[in-house]
């Protein structure tokens, strides 16, 4: 979950200045990009979209169900973002829609030739550390409260709104950094779902293998490093340029995701919890919790187990 003040908020039109009460949409074009916000005020179901080009989208308020691939329907919540392929034919609901709870969207259309260059220059440039090379798929879609995914849309928001001459090149910079956002999550969800397969070949494989298997240990940076024969500072950076986290970050991460896991189980006790997931501290567990999920640990097993 992210936190309530890192969410983007961007104010809402008044109804008499509404065209329709389903997906009203306020449109900025930019050189190489196009930047809508789209609120549906009423209830609604069946409603069906689809763009020419490939679509990042973010949740800002209400709810949706989104319909894809012919796939079960998905809730789609504030700080969720998705990657929409061009020409993909989606289908929408808006169960809770209303004129005092409307639901509220970024979308931005980025046309494919930009994703190439993009890709293109990091391949050059900053090419990965491990065998491959920098490639933007659809496998991985859905993201679930990223905080720099929603940051970067919401500052691309900012960017399009905005009167600045200078907001072109601020987009395309920002969305040159998006689009790697974007890579280093899907690498991470690649290596982390193909982890077994790949952990004798990929050394990030059989780092994340290692750490799943070892979360309730303590884990040292030093010892992650000496396992793939790097020095601690090469072994950091090529960490944090491939997933754009750094190993610490991920750790936590991974102990965070363990630790929501066990909530949902009220046989176990807050501190069996703190101990199973690796923290040697309650009050250091409850305080990174509350950091990262916006609430105590005994908060959201209220909320899992309602």
């Amino acid at each position: 979950m992210l936190l309530p003040d890192l969410l983007p908020q961007a104010a809402l039109p008044p109804l008499a200045a509404l065209d329709t009460l389903i997906d009203h949409r306020r449109v900025q074009t930019l050189e190489r990009y196009e930047l809508s916000i789209l609120e549906t005020h009423v209830q609604t179901a069946q409603v069906t979209q689809s763009y020419s080009d490939l679509v990042l989208t973010n949740m800002l308020r209400g709810k949706k169900v989104m319909h894809l691939f012919d796939k079960e329907g998905i809730n789609y919540l504030p700080g969720h973002t998705m990657v929409v392929p061009p020409n993909l034919k989606m289908v929408i609901d808006f169960p809770e829609a209303s004129a005092t709870t409307p639901t509220q969207c970024v979308a931005l259309a980025i046309d494919r030739l930009q994703i190439i260059d993009t890709v293109n220059y990091l391949n050059e440039f900053y090419p990965k550390t491990e065998a491959g090379k920098w490639t933007f798929g659809f496998q991985q879609y859905r993201f679930y409260n990223n905080a720099d995914i929603t940051a970067l849309l919401y500052k691309l928001v900012r960017i399009g709104f905005d009167s600045s001459r200078n907001k072109d090149i601020l987009a395309d910079l920002t969305v040159k950094e998006l689009v790697l956002r974007l890579m280093q999550t899907q690498s991470l969800h690649e290596l982390e779902t193909q982890g077994p397969a790949l952990a004798t070949s990929n050394r990030f494989a059989h780092i994340l293998q290692y750490i799943k298997e070892h979360i309730a240990e303590k884990i040292s940076i030093t010892a992650l490093s000496e396992r793939v024969h790097m020095s601690q500072a090469s072994f950091h950076r090529a960490f944090r340029q491939e997933f754009g986290l750094s190993p610490l970050e991920y750790i936590i991460k991974e102990r965070m995701r363990l630790a929501k896991q066990c909530l949902q189980n009220p046989a176990l006790s807050i501190t069996e919890i703190c101990f199973r997931a690796g923290f040697n501290n309650q009050a250091y567990f409850t305080r990174m919790f509350r950091q990262m999920e916006g609430m105590t640990p005994t908060d959201y097993r209220a909320l899992a187990t309602a």
